[in-house]
C-alpha cells in the first residue's frame, strides 16, 4: 500500500489551533483518556479498551487512526479499517470531546481518509459505517458525506441501555459497475430492497416466494447440540485452516474475527462466531455442517448464544440465495438492512441482507433516528410482530 500521510491544521477561532494526523503509539494513553471522558466506561469496542490491539491498528498498513490534538491534548479520534484484498473498508470510532464539537472535526476526520482511500489512491470500493442513534449528529454527518441508508440494527448492544444502530454505507462508481444484477429476494425482504433503491440506481430485483420445511410453524425447529469453545487463538487459528460449506459458502460478515466455536460432538457442525461478553453482542463469521436446514442450523446457535447471556445475534446473507433467507426468516432471524455490493467475489460484487435475532425485549425509547431509518424500523417491526406475535393467531387448531 502506498505510504500513509494525512495532515490539516485547523484554526481554532481564538484558541489553540487543532491538528489533526495520523496516530502514533505515544498517542494509546490519551486515546484511551478521550473514549473515557466521552463515554465513561461503556465503551466496549476492543481495539480502544485493548492496548495491544491498538498498537497493532496504528501500526498496520490496513488502518488510517486519526486523532485531533490540541495542545498536546487527543480531542478527537476516527478509525477507518480497510480489507485490501477484499477492497471493503469500515469506518468507526469517531468520538470528539465535547468542546470542540462546532469545529467540524468528526466531518473533517472522516472526509480526509474517504477520499484518501477511495479517489486518491483508489485502494477500496465501498466504506461502511454503523452510527449510533442517542442524538441525530451521526447519522447527518455520513449523510452529508454522501453515504446512503442502508437499515438498522435493532438492540445490537446492550450497555446500559439496549442500543439500535443504523447502517450506512458510500459507494463507489467502480462499486456499481462490479455489481451482480438481479438479486433473488424473499417477498419480505423487497421493502428493504425499496428503500435502498429509492437512493441508488439498482435494478428491479426478482421476488422469490419460496417456502421451507419450517415456513408453516406447525413442526417445532430441532436443536443441534452445541458445545462452546471459547478460547481465542485457538479460533481464531483453526478458523484460517477452515472453508465454510454449505450455507456458510452465502454469508458474509466484514472485519471481524472470531473468538467463539459452537459445534456438536460428533463434529459434524462447527460454526464460528465473534462476541462480545460485556455488550451481548454475537454475529456469525462461518462455518462447516452437514446438516440439511439451515433453519435447524440458525435456532440452535440462536438458542446456545441465548444461553450464553448474549442479547443480540447477527447473520449475512447473500441476496441471490432465496430458499437460505427463508431458512433465516423460519429461525425468526428478522431482515433489517439491504447492503449493495457488499461481498467481492472474483470480480464481482455480489448483494447482502442483514438478518438479526434479539432475545431482549424491544425498546426503542431513546432512538433518534432521521426519517428514512425510521422506514427500515416500521419493516422491521412489521415483520418482527407477523413472526413473534401474529404467529399465535395463525395456527389455532381447526
Amino acid at each position: 500500500m502506498a505510504h500513509k500521510k494525512i495532515e490539516k491544521i485547523i484554526k481554532g477561532e481564538g484558541k489553540p489551533d487543532v491538528v489533526i494526523r495520523l496516530a502514533k503509539v505515544q498517542d494509546m494513553r490519551r486515546i484511551q483518556m478521550l473514549y473515557a471522558e466521552v463515554y465513561g466506561g461503556s465503551y466496549s469496542v476492543s481495539i480502544v479498551t485493548d492496548k495491544d490491539k491498538m498498537r497493532r491498528a496504528i501500526e498496520d498498513n490496513e488502518y488510517y487512526w486519526l486523532v485531533a490534538e490540541c495542545q498536546g491534548r487527543v480531542v478527537g479520534s476516527l478509525v477507518y479499517a480497510l480489507d485490501l484484498r477484499y477492497r471493503n473498508s469500515k469506518a468507526f470510532g469517531a468520538v470528539v470531546s465535547q468542546e470542540f464539537r462546532k469545529l467540524n472535526l468528526a466531518y473533517t476526520m472522516m472526509k480526509l481518509v474517504l477520499d484518501d482511500i477511495t479517489h486518491n489512491k483508489g485502494l477500496v470500493d465501498l466504506v461502511y459505517a454503523t452510527t449510533r442513534t442517542a442524538n441525530y449528529a451521526p447519522q447527518k454527518l455520513t449523510e452529508s458525506l454522501g453515504f446512503i441508508k442502508l437499515g438498522i440494527f435493532p438492540n445490537t448492544h446492550k450497555v446500559q441501555d439496549n442500543e439500535t444502530h443504523c447502517l450506512t454505507g458510500y459507494f463507489t462508481e467502480g462499486a456499481m459497475q462490479r455489481r451482480r444484477a438481479r438479486p433473488r429476494i424473499i417477498p419480505e425482504v423487497a421493502p428493504f430492497y425499496e428503500i435502498v433503491r429509492r437512493q441508488v440506481d439498482l435494478d428491479p430485483p426478482q421476488v422469490k416466494d419460496v417456502k421451507g420445511e419450517y415456513s408453516d410453524h406447525k413442526v417445532k425447529i430441532p436443536l443441534l447440540n452445541f458445545e462452546a469453545i471459547t478460547a481465542p487463538e485457538f479460533v481464531k487459528n483453526r478458523y484460517r485452516k477452515v472453508k465454510s460449506n454449505s450455507f456458510f459458502e452465502h454469508i458474509f460478515m466484514p472485519f471481524h474475527e472470531p473468538n467463539l466455536i459452537l459445534i456438536t460432538p460428533d463434529q459434524g457442525t462447527e460454526v464460528y462466531l465473534t462476541f462480545n461478553q460485556k455488550d451481548k453482542y454475537s454475529v456469525v463469521v462461518g462455518g462447516m455442517t452437514n446438516e440439511g436446514s439451515f433453519a435447524v442450523v440458525l435456532e440452535s446457535i440462536a438458542q446456545k448464544v441465548s444461553q450464553m447471556d448474549m442479547a443480540y445475534v447477527e447473520v449475512i446473507i447473500d441476496a441471490y440465495s432465496p430458499a437460505i433467507q427463508r431458512d433465516a426468516l423460519d429461525a425468526r432471524f428478522i431482515p433489517s438492512a439491504y447492503f449493495p455490493c457488499a461481498k467481492r467475489m472474483g470480480g464481482k460484487r455480489y448483494d447482502c441482507i442483514v438478518f438479526s435475532r434479539t432475545f431482549d425485549i424491544l425498546d426503542f425509547r431513546n432512538v433518534k433516528i432521521i426519517s428514512l431509518y425510521k422506514n427500515f424500523l416500521r419493516e422491521y417491526l412489521k415483520l418482527w410482530r407477523e413472526n413473534y406475535i401474529e404467529l399465535v393467531f395463525k395456527t389455532e387448531p381447526k
